[in-house]
């Protein structure tokens, strides 16, 4: 009984050794001879207690605890890389704000004012309202997604306010009852960008439609654009649709779909995604 009391706590202890200490110093380390000899040697010292009798329930529950605590482990490591990449991605799209496309808008807005334009105040909201989310309320894993929903219709207007008469641009959003879900900040404004990115040349008839729908628990978006020959010396911005997606992939697995499509003289993308 005292053997059997002795084996469980040192089984029990060495799971924590295992756990916090020999898998991180040793396995993630590529160190696996080491790694072998550690095992080894908790195996022998725990497994040379029991009577002969229980020595065969010492040598399978050891096994189990060395296997159940390194799954454990490479579990955590995963989601840690996880979350690591995710905040990494994440500041990545706030620290790609175009200049190209701030410098423009902020001319835009100045031009409103030298001609006295009603328009210049509510220019000046949408460029507070954007800079105030992309710095202060995107930091978050998750946020309400009126407050992106907020973000995008201030990004759209500053750019049908920059663009002027040079594109139609169409935006309409549905929503079926109040939205109170969550969304990850900045999941959806990559595509958006990327119309205005492909789609806008003001020596060319350019044409932008986004149709955003809530329903429930559900998000679907729609953007089309026609594509245009763009000026040699363009600047671009956003993260693009590969890095969207991959981005989806890892906030949203299995809760979303996306499809594109283009051919010649048009680009169409289509998300249907579970909102939080």
């Amino acid at each position: 009984m005292q053997r059997d009391l002795i084996g469980n706590a040192l089984m029990l202890g060495f799971f924590y050794l295992h756990y916090f200490i020999i898998i991180p110093r040793l396995y993630f380390k590529q160190k696996r001879l080491l790694y072998l000899l550690s095992i080894l040697a908790g195996f022998i010292v725990i497994c040379l207690l029991p009577s002969p009798a229980a020595a065969r329930h010492q040598v399978f529950l050891f096994i189990a605890v060395v296997f159940f605590s390194l799954l454990l482990r490479i579990r955590s490591r995963r989601y840690q890389e996880q979350s690591t990449r995710h905040a990494a991605e994440l500041a990545t799209i706030r620290a790609q704000i175009n200049p190209h496309f701030l410098f423009n808008t902020l001319n835009s807005i100045y031009a409103l004012a030298v001609r006295k334009d009603d328009a210049t105040a509510d220019s000046i909201v949408h460029l507070s309202g954007l800079m105030r989310y992309v710095f202060r309320e995107s930091g978050d894993q998750h946020i309400p997604l009126q407050k992106e929903l907020e973000y995008l219709g201030n990004y759209i207007e500053l750019q049908r306010s920059r663009l002027g008469d040079t594109v139609v641009i169409r935006y309409t959003l549905e929503q079926q009852e109040a939205a109170s879900a969550g969304i990850a900040p900045l999941i959806l404004i990559s595509f958006i960008e990327n119309a205005f990115k492909y789609g806008v040349n003001p020596e060319a008839a350019s044409r932008v439609s986004i149709h955003i729908k809530v329903f429930k628990k559900a998000l679907y978006l729609s953007v089309h654009n026609y594509k245009v020959v763009l000026p040699q010396h363009s600047f671009s911005s956003g993260i693009g649709a590969h890095n969207a997606r991959e981005r989806l992939e890892l906030l949203y697995p299995g809760k979303h779909t996306l499809e594109i499509k283009e051919d010649a003289h048009h680009y169409q993308v289509t998300l249907i995604m579970e909102l939080l």
